[in-house]
């Protein structure tokens, strides 16, 4: 299914180097340490120069189903708004999709082409998460009980308890805290590769994140650190039906946690949530084909609904729902079977470099699967269903999954026409789960 453009092989480095500064400008945002430079646009130059060399330097360029199903995606938005009453929202929506998830998603899995370019994109994202720890605990420090202040200005927010934020959209605690989260599988990456400081670094950079998680105040991504560590085990040792049981059972479990106050700090703020998963749903049974229109959601219920699954079922519908958590679905059982099924490649014909690489590739595969696995969990409990982390760790995923098939050809069989389509019905495990719960729940 991964299609390519048959010329000469380019790495295109230029567009590399300005994916890294748009990378640093995207996560660590130096610019926006002083209220002088905050303004400046350098976000998008970097995008746009990226994007232009990209076309014009780098050979080939790959195209995987994902792609193509995101594409799929912005005209479902356009037809869904102005079956909706709000043509021209419509335009403005899949506009700002195609520019802040389809280029982004294109950018990062194809110029991500070796393991080195993987790797410096890690350093940057755990340096972004260590610096936003340090910014955290600044802002704890100076909390003069209304609020902290850190780096740029960024404030805490003040509940009953105070929670720390960053600056750009991390200026929610649950988008801060969801970043610390899909940053733990780098940390154990690291540490297993050869080197003293590698051991000495990176279970005190997990300390830190955990301390970050917890300043954060964002139940959810305290669930999405737990989740991850577990998953990380339960997958390597379990068998398949045990895991597909596990997933399957997962969302009931959440929402009758959630019921029973598991996810919440009152029974009030706990049914206000299973109210908005129902509304959410509500809205996917009325409007099945196109949904309500995305963001149009709070014009249905009065709060967004605290679930990026169903929040995209009930403004998007049926199809485009089955593109959009089809593309994760898709992305990450290609994953797991390279995991669980091909993390070796033996064969006489195969020579020991390419096993090395292969293996090296594999690990650093297995490493994004766990990341994305953060973000699957945190999103279970949040509305970041278009959040641009989602699309910049899917790249790195589809970039490491293009290296592999070329490496090894026959894993082009994990993304063929028949594995798209289960993807796109898989992904209907969550939705009925949470109906279900929800029926006993409410």
């Amino acid at each position: 299914m991964a299609r390519s453009l048959p010329t000469q092989e380019k790495n295109a480095a230029l567009a590399f180097f300005f994916l890294v500064l748009y990378t640093i400008a995207v996560l660590i945002r130096p610019h926006e340490f002083s209220i002088e430079t905050s303004q400046y646009i350098v976000i998008k130059i970097f995008a746009i120069l990226a994007f232009l060399f990209t076309l014009t330097s780098l050979r080939p360029m790959i195209f995987m189903p994902q792609h193509y199903m995101l594409l799929g995606f912005a005209p479902l938005i356009m037809i869904s708004a102005f079956l909706n009453g709000w043509g021209m929202g419509g335009i403005t929506e899949a506009q700002k999709f195609f520019v802040a998830s389809i280029i982004p998603f294109f950018l990062y899995s194809n110029l991500i082409t070796s393991i080195s370019r993987q790797k410096i994109l890690m350093y940057v994202s755990i340096a972004a998460a260590l610096v936003m720890v340090y910014n955290g605990h600044i802002q704890q420090q100076s909390y003069d009980g209304t609020f902290g202040y850190g780096l740029g200005g960024s404030l805490t927010m003040g509940r009953a308890e105070m929670r720390i934020t960053y600056l750009g959209f991390f200026g929610d605690p649950n988008d801060l805290g969801m970043f610390l989260v899909m940053n733990l599988a780098f940390l154990g990456y690291f540490y297993s590769e050869k080197g003293a400081l590698y051991k000495l670094l990176m279970p005190l950079f997990f300390g830190l994140f955990c301390y970050g998680v917890l300043m954060t105040g964002s139940r959810g991504t305290l669930l999405g650190t737990l989740g991850v560590i577990f998953l990380y085990f339960f997958i390597k040792k379990a068998g398949a039906r045990l895991i597909m049981f596990t997933l399957i059972m997962a969302p009931i479990v959440a929402t009758l946690l959630t019921k029973f106050g598991g996810m919440s700090s009152s029974e009030s703020s706990a049914n206000g949530r299973l109210e908005a998963w129902y509304s959410g749903i509500l809205m996917l049974i009325s409007n099945p084909v196109f949904g309500v229109g995305k963001g149009n959601f709070m014009d249905h219920h009065e709060l967004v609904a605290h679930n990026s699954y169903i929040h995209v079922a009930g403004e998007m519908g049926i199809p485009g729902y089955s593109l959009w958590a089809g593309v994760i679905t898709l992305t990450m059982l290609a994953s797991y079977r390279v995991i669980k099924e091909f993390s070796k490649y033996l064969g006489d014909d195969i020579t020991e470099e390419t096993k090395i690489e292969y293996a090296a590739e594999v690990k650093i595969n297995q490493a994004l699967f766990f990341s994305m696995l953060g973000f699957m969990i945190t999103a279970f409990f949040l509305s970041r269903q278009f959040t641009l982390l989602l699309f910049i760790f899917l790249g790195m995923l589809t970039a490491s999954h293009i290296r592999l098939i070329k490496l090894r050809p026959e894993l082009k069989k994990l993304f063929i026409k028949d594995t798209v389509i289960k993807s796109m019905t898989y992904c209907w495990v969550i939705i009925i789960a949470v109906y279900m719960a929800l029926k006993v729940g409410l």
